[in-house]
């Protein structure tokens, strides 16, 4: 159907949906003809949307399937029917970046209860030798970026560049390759003696927590951390005593309901988001607290800012050493 002008069209397709909403997608699954993506809400114009949900699509673009990218921001367009979501190329469904649609919904939708945004300072971060680096997002967000951008301003492109000093065993196609560098080049880790790095291996809990207070703390603040309650599974003599010591009384672990840590067993995504969250302080979304799934304010705080691996697909999925590298990787350069 033709519109006279982009007024028209955008009336159109928020009257034909029952929900309208922005989010971004953290995971999707192919079943049958259909793509099924899971994503994080983060803001609704119309109806009623959780912070978590699943939107149908088809996986044909001749039957107005949408392909839509992990982890962009998106303005979707949703219907309802069989019980399900659903959105498509003629939905109206687009990046976010179409600012005038966004300003569009957000007068349109007449609602008296307004957020009133703190005016964000979107200067660019400017360096020594004249390279600037952005400090929000296209749509005004600011960027938390957890080391200062300008360490990489000598680079000629602005993705971040990573010395080429592989493992023996992580061959430069790895998807997480450039991200496994980086780590090793900031000391975060060493591998093991057979100069291997094992990147689809699964990482216990840890030596998952030793990795992510070691890239938080001085060794100092380590060494020195005193606690005469750790967990009943973990004591003095271990050697994660002292990261698991740091862990506890920075609240960046709180450990099982028995009072155990489990420090052999694999470390989840959602154990995983959680850790990283609390030990990079990264803003959690204050609606999502009161969800009463207790990872979902975690998963969607790494997904809102890039961190979550492209190979995220469940929660309950066992993380591996190469997608422990890649989130580390993501968060601290703040992509």
């Amino acid at each position: 159907m033709g519109y006279q002008d982009q007024e028209q069209q955008n009336i159109a397709s928020y009257t034909s949906a029952d929900v309208v909403i922005q989010g971004s997608v953290i995971s999707e699954e192919e079943k049958g003809h259909s793509i099924i993506y899971t994503v994080s809400v983060e803001k609704t114009w119309k109806g009623q949307a959780d912070a978590y949900i699943e939107v149908e699509t088809s996986n044909n673009s001749a039957a107005c399937g949408i392909l839509i990218p992990t982890n962009e921001s998106m303005v979707i367009f949703l219907n309802r029917y069989d019980n399900s979501y659903h959105t498509g190329l003629c939905s109206g469904t687009v990046p976010a970046t179409s600012e005038k649609l966004i300003t569009w919904l957000s007068n349109y939708n007449d609602s008296t209860e307004v957020e009133v945004q703190p005016k964000v300072d979107c200067s660019p971060y400017i360096c020594n030798n004249g390279d600037q680096h952005p400090s929000c997002t296209k749509e005004g967000h600011q960027i938390q970026y957890i080391v200062n951008p300008c360490k990489f301003s000598d680079n000629e492109k602005e993705e971040v560049q990573v010395e080429d000093n592989t493992f023996e065993d992580v061959s430069s196609s790895h998807p997480n390759a450039k991200a496994i560098n980086f780590v090793r080049n900031e000391g975060i880790v060493k591998g093991y003696d057979d100069g291997t790095y094992r990147p689809n291996q699964t990482i216990n809990r840890a030596e998952f927590i030793k990795i992510i207070i070691a890239s938080n703390f001085t060794q100092e603040a380590i060494d020195n951390c005193e606690s005469e309650d750790l967990f009943s599974d973990v004591h003095q003599s271990d050697w994660f005593a002292d990261y698991v010591c740091i862990g506890k009384n920075d609240n960046v672990i709180s450990g099982y309901d028995d009072g155990s840590f489990g420090p052999e067993k694999p470390v989840n995504f959602a154990e995983a988001a959680k850790i990283v969250v609390n030990a990079f302080t990264i803003h959690t979304n204050p609606e999502d607290q009161k969800l009463s799934v207790w990872w979902k304010p975690y998963v969607f705080a790494l997904s809102r800012i890039g961190g979550l691996p492209p190979s995220f697909t469940d929660p309950n999925q066992l993380l591996t050493r190469g997608e422990m590298a890649e989130i580390i990787f993501r968060v601290m350069t703040g992509m």
